[in-house]
């Protein structure tokens, strides 16, 4: 939410010149009176906040137009009972708009939008109609819907399905819906929701760029470009990604240096360590890793691991310093090994991190006395990766349920999921089927 801060008290509040002359001359007034006349008055120049601007009217002739302004978060900041009159103005428009015009797909789509979640059903059953109407926000939502309500536990029914939600999201996006392009992007980046393709990155990065989201930055959406593209084995795009991430850098677009760094590691090292100095500060979230990463491997410099410890148990709110701090605990370097602390922080960084969730996975299943604290998240996790076909998703999953582990232990489970893959043409899983059957 964006908002800004409330006016700030007074700079200065001590009494104008004159106030104190008489303080000082009547030497008999009460000590509260001094305190009193001590507070700024209108004569000192000290500014008023401003009054608060009147809400709008609702009439049948602005409901639309209301409808669709009070979607957006305020600029300035209003206080809870401010919101809540806000959100039942928003309701209350978009209702007399989808009233006066029932066949209007995005009137339909924003009255269930303001739907109590006790009405869900409801709201999803208009959503998708809409969104058969050709609505792109219609389709945005029902992905988000999703995305908030019906994913994370294996035992809880959708009423959107993650299948729904991937083709919703790419159907807003074609259908030039600007933060669903931005949110598609991220998804098909970390195999969330809908597998994982850079090619397919790249191209949507494109098109966000040609048509930004309101209030979006058009150099992080380049950034973003720049670093997709520089990923790519195709000479002339990894060539066009460099150029866009070093005018980036130079204009001092934030994550431009890092992306840049990280690109041109291995051709020129010397520089790349560089670059992830300068950035080290206004971007310690992301620029600490890859910087430690050299630190240790003495690229582009001097070794210096105990400076690379340092950075990273210095930022504490990083989730790729945590993943890093993971790696060196499970190989014990630089810190002694452990491996229940490794897949705690490796875990942690799997928030946001495909490889991380599914290496976490792999460690839960080699040592079976680990343990992790959302199980539940961690197996959806790991069937949503087989389900998508992420390659190794399977064969981690199964052997995870055929594992020791008390957390994940599942070994009819895991013949299901053997039987399935074999019937797909999946020979590797043939003799594991034989055990199955014979035990």
């Amino acid at each position: 939410m964006n908002m800004v801060t409330p006016p700030k008290l007074p700079a200065n509040d001590s009494p104008s010149p004159l106030m104190r002359s008489v303080v000082m001359s009547s030497g008999l007034l009460a000590f509260g009176m001094v305190v009193a006349l001590s507070l700024p008055t209108p004569q000192s120049g000290t500014a008023r906040p401003e009054a608060a601007k009147p809400e709008p009217v609702l009439t049948a002739e602005n409901a639309a137009e209301l409808c669709q302004q009070l979607f957006e978060e305020p600029k300035e900041y209003i206080d809870d009972a401010a919101k809540r009159r806000r959100w039942d103005l928003r309701r209350e428009s978009c209702k007399v708009a989808f009233e006066a015009n029932p066949a209007n797909a995005d009137f339909k789509a924003a009255y269930a939008r303001n739907l109590p979640y006790a009405q869900k059903a409801e709201a999803v059953a208009m959503l998708r109609e809409a969104a058969a109407q050709g609505s792109a926000e219609a389709n945005y939502q029902l992905y988000e819907h999703h995305k908030s309500w019906d994913r994370g536990d294996l035992d809880h029914v959708p009423l959107v399905t993650r299948d729904e939600a991937g083709l919703a999201l790419h159907k807003a996006a074609e259908l030039g819906h600007p933060f669903a392009t931005q949110m598609l992007i991220r998804r098909l980046e970390d195999g969330d929701i809908v597998k994982r393709d850079p090619v397919a990155a790249r191209y949507w990065a494109e098109r966000a760029v040609a048509n930004p989201a309101k209030d979006a930055s058009k150099g992080s959406l380049l950034v973003t470009l720049g670093r997709l593209l520089a990923t790519s084995d195709k000479p002339d795009e990894r060539a066009r990604g460099l150029d866009i991430l070093e005018r980036m850098a130079k204009a001092d677009v934030f994550g431009a240096k890092r992306e840049l760094a990280i690109a041109i590691r291995k051709q020129d090292p010397v520089r790349a360590r560089a670059l992830l100095e300068e950035s080290r500060r206004p971007d310690p979230g992301g620029a600490i890793v890859p910087l430690a990463e050299m630190l240790i491997a003495g690229e582009g410099g001097a070794a210096d691991p105990k400076r690379a410890l340092s950075l990273l148990k210095g930022t504490s709110d990083s989730w790729m310093a945590k993943g890093m701090l993971g790696q060196l605990t499970l190989e014990g370097k630089l810190v002694p090994r452990d491996i229940q602390e490794a897949v705690t922080l490796i875990d942690r960084a799997g928030t946001w991190d495909f490889n991380a969730r599914m290496q976490v996975v792999r460690l839960l299943a080699e040592y079976p006395q680990t343990r992790v604290s959302h199980p539940k998240r961690t197996l959806y996790d790991a069937v949503q990766a087989a389900e998508l076909d992420e390659p190794g998703a399977m064969a981690a999953l199964i052997e995870l349920k055929l594992s020791a582990n008390a957390q994940f232990q599942d070994r009819p489970g895991a013949c299901k999921l053997i039987e399935a893959a074999v019937s797909r043409g999946d020979q590797t899983m043939a003799q594991r089927l034989a055990d199955c059957r014979a035990n």
